[in-house]
């Protein structure tokens, strides 16, 4: 209807992240959001929507005598999303009151931004993230044109920012209301292997339309391990966003303690001890065997949706970066493309699922990890 297509035209340019993120529009975070904004526009409100696949698992480790941090992130959409670019960029910026113009990421092509998001700062800053969903559609009436955009704050609270606290007031600033995520901003000169963490060392940020939470989560780090797995930790965004409503009513996959994948990482991270073992952690899935993810291939650390039994589709876990403190401080990092194949699962083929675009890509994806790492060029 023509009234439809003026709410529509309204709301592109209020909810659509990509128009400028990108080079050229495509889907954006923020083009998530404004399909659900506008599915409930159009076909009526309802306070509490069903809930979807989640998106993303991270884990930051600490290793038992402080010897070594690690920082890993896997990312989860469709595998159409699979066109990946790791870059790395200097703008060489000498103004005061900017903390750095460098940076290494995960990304994509056309994009200015990770998105997924896994970024290596020259402020001695380390960021990634993880999706939270907003249930509760009553949020959306907080959401107003005067902001700006996820992508937009984390673009500048990456060059302003020089600890995790001054990274969370930044962002915070403008706040949109789409893209709503679990921010988990690691300051490395508050790390001093081999002897102590510092406050401050690990800030975790939490958005959603109305309200930005932040907190200094460094005990949790001393104690060993950091997961993230799409449920809030701050309990006023939990409950504002409906995840008590969703507990209640689909069980405890919306529970932050007992969701499958905090089981998991609870049980499995005490054996995180290097790089190699972090890699098989991310890219973890015996759904088969594991109590925890109850014969569903997504309730794992790395989804295969496409090996539900009914309804599978070409989406879930399709990336993992790692890195530890002594790479982060070189803007190193390993990173893998595609669905995972721990514990002998199939290696994911297009074959089966042809009438998905993936113009392209590869027809399978069977690879390993590789490095990722500045090439500087001299004139």
């Amino acid at each position: 209807s023509l009234k439809m297509m003026q709410t529509f035209r309204k709301s592109f340019y209020l909810f659509y992240e990509g128009y400028i993120s990108f080079i050229f529009p495509i889907y954006s975070s923020g083009f998530f959001f404004l399909k659900s904004y506008l599915n409930i526009r159009t076909s009526g409100f309802k306070q509490y929507k069903a809930p979807p696949m989640g998106h993303c698992s991270a884990l930051i480790k600490m290793l038992p005598d402080f010897e070594n941090l690690l920082f890993a992130h896997s990312s989860w959409y469709t595998y159409a999303a699979t066109i990946r670019i790791y870059k790395h960029w200097d703008f060489r910026l000498n103004e005061p009151h900017t903390a750095t113009g460098r940076l290494s990421f995960s990304s994509y092509p056309g994009f200015l931004v990770s998105l997924d998001d896994f970024y290596l700062l020259g402020s001695s800053l380390m960021m990634t993230q993880t999706t939270n969903n907003v249930f509760n559609t009553s949020l959306y009436s907080y959401i107003t044109p005067a902001s700006l955009f996820s992508w937009q704050r984390v673009r500048l609270a990456h060059a302003l920012a020089n600890t995790g606290e001054q990274w969370a007031k930044t962002f915070s600033r403008y706040n949109s209301g789409t893209y709503n995520n679990q921010y988990m901003v690691v300051d490395v000169s508050k790390v001093h292997l081999g002897n102590s963490l510092e406050d401050g060392a690990l800030t975790v940020v939490e958005q959603i339309p109305g309200l930005v939470e932040y907190s200094d989560q460094t005990q949790a780090l001393r104690r060993g391990y950091w997961p993230s797995y799409n449920v809030p930790f701050h309990r006023k965004i939990y409950d504002l966003s409906g995840y008590e409503e969703m507990w209640k009513e689909y069980g405890e996959d919306f529970s932050y303690d007992l969701c499958p994948r905090a089981k998991i990482f609870r049980r499995d991270q005490s054996s995180v001890s290097d790089l190699n073992s972090l890699k098989h952690i991310m890219r973890y899935n015996d759904y088969k065997s594991d109590p925890y993810s109850q014969g569903d291939p997504c309730k794992s650390i790395c989804c295969r949706n496409d090996l539900q039994e009914r309804q599978a589709s070409p989406d879930g876990c399709y990336d993992t970066k790692v890195t530890d403190l002594h790479m982060a401080q070189e803007f190193v990092a390993e990173a893998v493309n595609g669905p995972t194949t721990d514990g002998g699962l199939p290696v994911f083929s297009w074959e089966a699922f042809n009438s998905t675009s993936h113009q392209g890509l590869p027809p399978k994806y069977n690879f390993s990890f590789v490095l990722m790492q500045p090439q500087l060029f001299r004139p």
